[in-house]
């Protein structure tokens, strides 16, 4: 098998996992919705949850999977190994494992950003600076 190939199927089977994972979490998440008893009203528009500004931080944190106590060294870490391995790029044309690519590496993208901003501008900058 080439290097090309084995690279491919391990690329294919970390996006598989990962998209798993983050179908896992919304799958919860229904399974929530599902045990709330029904209370007989009358019909609502339907508009998304708004998640409180704390919900998105522990979401994003799942997402990245980093801790609470995750240093931005860390935070950034974790989104360029997920956002490297999920890069569309890498998978066919119009695969069903690049369209799963693109939404992971969507919400990588919206989780970083949202873990970013509780950093200073200066600690981001100043740790974005690779010394060798």
């Amino acid at each position: 098998m080439s290097s090309g190939n084995r690279a491919f199927n391990i690329l294919r089977a970390y996006i598989g996992r990962e998209y798993e994972r983050m179908t896992g979490q919304e799958e919860q998440e229904a399974w929530h919705e599902l045990d709330v008893p029904v209370v007989p009203t009358a019909p609502k528009p339907s508009t998304p949850k708004k998640l409180t500004p704390e919900e998105e931080l522990q979401l994003a944190r799942v997402i990245l999977g980093v801790d609470e106590t995750a240093s931005f060294d860390e935070v950034r870490k974790a989104f360029e190994r997920l956002s490297t391995r999920s890069d569309p790029s890498r998978f066919p044309e119009k695969s069903e494992l690049r369209a799963q690519a693109e939404l992971i590496h969507r919400r990588v993208t919206v989780a970083y950003s949202r873990l970013a901003e509780k950093f200073s501008s200066t600690e981001q900058r100043f740790r974005s600076l690779e010394i060798d």
